[in-house]
């Protein structure tokens, strides 16, 4: 294994057993068919594709719930296919799931932020800093006291997130965890995942089906029929207009524009990805 990447996975393979209304195997169908990735500390690694391309499979992978039947991964160096380093792994590389409900447990915000290093062990004092830490990175500080049924979707999955950052992971995985929020709430979301990636440099592999959340992501990866097809930065991945929608996948709305009027002449760069790029290459025409 590289010693500078956190992540290395190497032609990994999966597949899930497909049962029959009687509960009798039916058929095998593959979720991931020779996955190689690797990552590096502290970069924001964003992950694309269509239901049943794979992502949510590699991403529990990443976290040691999946082991893969062929190939290698290692996390934060450990091999993940071996059982004695499963909760190394966990502490290295924390999960934040689709429903926040799914992942706090405590009638008390403060509390359940600090079940996780509660459980590690950690010594009382040191778990209420790791609280009073990881709820002032996620901007819920404030709402301390409160009961985690009285906060917007939005609120609890930063409650979510800050349970695992007191865990202190060296990476963060978050498995489609917008996809039940709306778009205010989203937006709360990707700007925590933001500055605990800028500020704190905490590793990130973001699952996702939203284009525009991975905009400022450092590398996307495409996934189609478990295997990636496209990796690059989101600039090359999203000039790339028709080669996505090949595999089911929109653009982020600003560079789906551009790519429509330079179909109609306008003379405009591949590279644009926001509504103020956009706005400022038609000005400079």
């Amino acid at each position: 294994m590289n010693q500078n990447n956190i992540i290395e996975g190497h032609d990994l393979t999966y597949s899930y057993t497909i049962y029959d209304d009687e509960g009798n195997p039916e058929s095998d169908q593959t979720a991931l068919a020779g996955v190689d990735i690797e990552v590096e500390p502290g970069q924001f690694i964003a992950i694309l594709g269509h239901n049943g391309s794979g992502k949510s499979t590699l991403a529990r992978h990443l976290n040691a719930l999946l082991t893969p039947e062929s190939g290698t991964l290692y996390v934060d160096g450990y091999d993940t296919s071996d059982e004695k380093n499963v909760w190394k792994i966990r502490q290295s590389a924390g999960m934040v799931f689709q429903n926040p409900d799914n992942q706090i447990i405590a009638s008390m915000v403060e509390e359940d932020v600090g079940f996780g290093p509660e459980n590690m062990g950690v010594p009382t004092p040191q778990i209420w800093e790791r609280v009073e830490h990881a709820l002032r990175a996620v901007g819920m500080w404030k709402k301390r006291r409160s009961s985690p049924n009285r906060l917007s979707g939005g609120q609890k999955q930063r409650v979510a997130i800050a349970g695992v950052i007191a865990m202190r992971p060296r990476c963060i995985i978050l498995d489609e965890a917008t996809a039940m929020l709306d778009p205010g709430g989203r937006k709360e979301v990707i700007q925590t995942i933001l500055d605990l990636n800028r500020q704190e440099k905490v590793t990130v592999i973001l699952i996702t089906h939203y284009m525009e959340e991975v905009v400022q992501a450092d590398r996307v990866l495409v996934m189609d029929h478990g295997r990636i097809v496209m990796s690059g930065s989101a600039r090359e991945v999203f000039s790339r207009v028709e080669e996505l929608r090949s595999f089911r996948l929109d653009v982020p709305p600003a560079a789906m524009l551009a790519w429509k009027l330079k179909k109609r002449g306008v003379d405009l760069p591949d590279s644009v990805l926001t509504i103020e790029e956009l706005v400022e290459a038609l000005d400079s025409l």
